[in-house]
């Protein structure tokens, strides 16, 4: 205590951490002492945060639990600027910079005893100068020149002016300074300065221009145009750089693109960044009058500061970088690109969107809000803007961005950074993009809450052909609903040309488009267990067809979570087997569909074609063997069908089936004969298999006799599971069967007398209750 140290030295003994710089320490020519320079390519952990060894530890000795009862100065305190405690000038710039890359701290959290303590002061009314920078420095003993300057910078930010008051005012004393901000006759930078000197801090009030609330890119700096003030303050042997009216003053909410920004259409709050900036990153914003006060390794030039994209504090924040323009002023032949990136760990916990309006505020043209000629979509860490520029002019392009958290996903966007577009040429056949629910493509705020993952990068999708399918992985059940988006074809029309299923523990969506073209898609997300019947969006592409479509293929129209599982299926014990995708594509016109049983199942099934809800059930025939239910369907002509599946235990004795699941199949050509399966009664959908003959139409002319001996008789060969007899009956004369298997009966029926003359023949078994009571299971035409 008390030991003069002269301006630049350090004192005997004061250690200085692995790559800092002492006061005067030479730097080889080419060498850099605190990084890249502006405009360089920095990688990502290079600032923002200061390597552990630059990290300030706080003293212990501070006991700020201990209540002080007043807020008035001993008389023996008295209150001296620094100018009079030491002697010669304040110290200037090392001749080459000595500000680390970076805070000397890693996180605000290390203040917390000291900012509970600048709050309370705040609290406090104060009759002088003195009393005020006894109670908020030297009643705590702090010592620590970080305490100190924090203690400061908090106390300035937080302090509702309006009150404060002082006894005794004299000319050109600390009250009169301290009056004077809030009355508006000084700046925020000389009150720090004024603090900072009586709390025995070297502190200098900074001169120059800044890129605030009123600039707009491309803006030069002449005159009084854009002039202000901001503060370096020497700590621990380190300048850094301190703005309290930036920070005590960061505007929230819209900033207006025609009106000055006024009390009416802002807020203001605390702005954490303008505590110890990185000069590498304030340079984008402040450009100091004398440009060692830039702290660079090589100063910017004016032109160089007025050209450079004006980035707001919490651009920083999120550690974003500037990748395809780092020019505030952007040239447009119609369409440009602009890339912004952020940390490879941040690219699902940031935000984007944007706003474009013409230079002069209008934020229409023909009638179309601008920022439909824009579209955003991030890719790994990348968030890509592409915005199109419909006429000849000069255009308004900024960025927003926030945190999508847990602990922030309520939270609100805030500016990041600003462009002049400027478009010389005529543009008038540039269309807007879809007109989707929302300007930024790719996952909506729901997707991370629900976990659902893009099977693609970025929100682009091109479909050559038209024709596009999308796959997400579900974590647990969820339901969905899509909707494609066009501004050639109206919403409702579309509906036909998307669809979406659940395959297993997937959600998948198919989209046929009607023409060539943009088209917005977007998905909404319903989870049973939490939403009710709320949808929520969370996830938009941008599809893209380049070429004609030959021939347009509309879905058919299903109710909502009609393809695949129905409720209760899962009760029954029946899966799918071989088809897990209730959306098939038939390659022929014949197809066997196999599901897979737990327990004895009564099971009947229909097929619709879908243009005219015609019935073609017989020509489903329904097998069932080893636990194994299939569905051998022939598809009569080209076109949609749908395959509905009914079933119930075979305890069950309810004469109803309800649904248990649904098939949709398109059959874009056919092969297959057109001739039925035969009829099937109630109790051949009990478990019974037919392995000849399939046709429902018996035909002399047959073109083989399958295991007939000769054409004159019809081989017939059928499992009945718990059948005492098996006869084919065709008018009056009655044909059994041989049990050659267990369960399996079959012979050959003389089939040359009823040529001509009947119509039918029919497969009945006898259960053993009466041996002359037999059930009707096939029925054939002849």
């Amino acid at each position: 205590p008390g030991q003069q140290v002269a301006p630049g030295q350090y004192a005997p003994g004061q250690q200085v951490a692995p790559g800092q710089y002492a006061p005067g320490q030479q730097v080889a020519p080419g060498q850099s002492a605190a990084g890249a320079a502006p405009g360089e390519e920095q990688p990502y952990g290079s600032y923002g945060q200061a390597p552990d060894q630059f990290m300030s530890t706080l003293p212990t000795n501070v006991k700020y639990n201990e209540r002080i009862q007043v807020a008035q100065a001993p008389a023996e305190f008295k209150a001296v600027p620094i100018q009079k405690q030491q002697k010669g000038p304040p110290p200037k710039p090392a001749p080459k910079p000595n500000v680390n890359r970076g805070k000397s701290f890693r996180d605000v959290k290390v203040f917390k005893q000291v900012d509970k303590h600048a709050y309370e002061v705040t609290q406090k009314e104060h009759n002088s100068f003195k009393d005020l920078i006894f109670h908020l420095i030297y009643a705590r003993k702090i010592t620590n020149e970080l305490e100190k300057v924090r203690a400061i910078f908090l106390w300035l930010c937080t302090k509702d002016l309006k009150n404060m008051e002082f006894n005794n005012v004299q000319p050109n004393s600390p009250e009169e300074i301290m009056l004077g901000l809030k009355e508006g006759k000084v700046t925020y930078a000389v009150v720090f300065e004024t603090l900072c000197s009586y709390a025995g801090l070297h502190c200098i009030t900074l001169a120059g221009y800044a890129k605030g609330a009123d600039y707009k890119p491309g803006m030069r700096f002449t005159g009084g145009s854009g002039q202000h003030s901001w503060n370096a303050v020497l700590i621990d042997g380190q300048w850094q750089l301190v703005d309290c009216h930036w920070a005590a003053r960061r505007l929230v909410g819209k900033q207006q693109t025609v009106k000055k920004v006024t009390q009416e259409n802002v807020r203001y709050e605390l702005d954490e960044y303008y505590f110890f900036p990185d000069p590498h990153q304030l340079i984008f914003t402040h450009f100091p009058e004398e440009k060692d006060w830039q702290l660079l390794e090589r100063p910017l030039l004016l032109a160089e500061f007025e050209n450079l994209a004006p980035v707001k504090s919490a651009f920083f924040k999120f550690d974003l970088q500037l990748i395809s323009h780092k020019q505030a002023v952007i040239s447009s032949p119609g369409e440009v690109e602009v890339t912004v990136a952020c940390p490879p760990w941040k690219g699902n916990e940031i935000a984007f969107t944007f706003t474009l309006t013409f230079e002069d505020g209008r934020e229409e043209y023909q009638g179309t809000k601008l920022t439909r000629y824009g579209m955003q979509e991030m890719v790994d860490n990348l968030s890509i803007f592409r915005l199109r520029t419909p006429e000849k002019g000069s255009y308004r392009f900024i960025i927003y961005a926030k945190e999508v958290t847990p602990e922030t996903k309520e939270g609100v966007y805030g500016a990041v950074c600003e462009y002049q577009i400027l478009c010389d040429r005529d543009a008038s056949g540039v269309q807007p993009y879809p007109p989707c629910a929302h300007t930024s493509f790719g996952p909506g705020d729901k997707a991370q809450q629900y976990n659902l993952q893009s099977p693609f990068k970025g929100a682009y999708i091109s479909a050559p052909n038209g024709h596009t399918e999308i796959k997400f992985k579900m974590p647990h059940e969820l339901r969905f609903m899509a909707k494609l988006k066009s501004n050639a074809i109206d919403e409702k029309s579309l509906e036909p040309y998307v669809m979406h299923r659940v395959v297993n523990d997937s959600a998948v969506f198919s989209v046929n488009l009607p023409r060539q073209g943009e088209y917005g898609l977007e998905l909404y997300a319903n989870d049973p267990a939490t939403d009710g019947k709320s949808l929520f969006h969370v996830w938009q592409y941008l599809v893209v067809c380049n070429q004609p479509i030959v021939q347009a293929i509309p879905f058919p129209q299903l109710p909502p979570g009609y393809l695949g599982k129905q409720p209760g299926i899962e009760k029954i014990g029946l899966t799918t087997y071989s088809h897990h995708d209730p959306y098939i594509n038939a390659t022929a016109g014949e197809m066997s569909i196999q599901m897979k049983t737990t327990q004895p199942l009564r099971v009947t099934s229909n097929l619709i074609y879908t243009a005219n809800n015609e019935d073609f059930t017989d020509y489903i025939l329904q097998q069932f063997k080893d636990n194994i239910l299939s569905f051998v369907v022939k598809l009569p002509k080209a076109g949609s069908y749908k395959l509905q599946v009914y079933a119930l235990p075979y305890t069950d004795t309810s004469e109803s089936l309800p649904g248990v699941y649904n098939y949709l199949i398109n059959c874009p050509q056919t092969h297959a004969s057109l001739v039925a399966y035969p009829k099937q009664y109630a109790q051949w959908k009990e478990g019974c298999y037919l392995s000849e003959p399939t046709d429902g139409q018996l035909d002399p002319n047959r073109p083989t006799r399958g295991s007939a001996t000769s054409q004159q008789f019809i081989y017939f060969k059928i499992e009945v599971p718990k059948a005492s007899a098996v006869a084919v009956v065709v008018g009056e004369d009655w044909t059994q069967l041989d049990q050659k298997q267990p369960n399996v009966w079959e012979g050959q029926v003389t089939m040359d007398k009823h040529w001509g003359v009947e119509n039918r023949a029919a497969v009945c078994a006898n259960y053993g209750s009466f041996k002359a009571s037999y059930s009707t299971l096939l029925e054939y035409t002849m």
